[in-house]
């Protein structure tokens, strides 16, 4: 998908999403990051359990970078995951593809 930021959690971390415990993911602010979401204009972000299948957990969503926060003396990108930004996502490998409260003119 153009304008998707792409990022790779672990299981627990997909599972904290899913069950609305974890509201926001973050980034360290290295290198890596910086060039990736820092002065970029995403519309949508895809967190995904593990690499390539397309077969394995995900969920796209509207892309909100909430800002910047320190966490334990390090900057971090915070990106917003709750539940109201989900537009389609499965919960487990091979699970049936889900949709969230948005419609297509939402999106184009």
């Amino acid at each position: 998908m153009k304008n998707t930021l792409y990022l790779i959690v672990y299981k627990e971390v997909m599972e904290r999403i899913f069950s609305g415990e974890k509201l926001i993911e973050y980034r360290e602010c290295t290198k890596y990051w910086k060039k990736r979401i820092q002065d970029k204009e995403y519309r949508f972000v895809k967190i995904s359990n593990g690499y390539g299948n397309a077969t394995r957990p995900y969920i796209v969503m509207e892309y909100e970078l909430i800002g910047i926060e320190n966490r334990q003396g390090q900057d971090h990108y915070a990106i917003k995951c709750d539940k109201s930004k989900w537009i389609e996502f499965r919960k487990e490998i091979n699970g049936a593809i889900e949709y969230g409260n948005w419609t297509l003119s939402d999106i184009f």
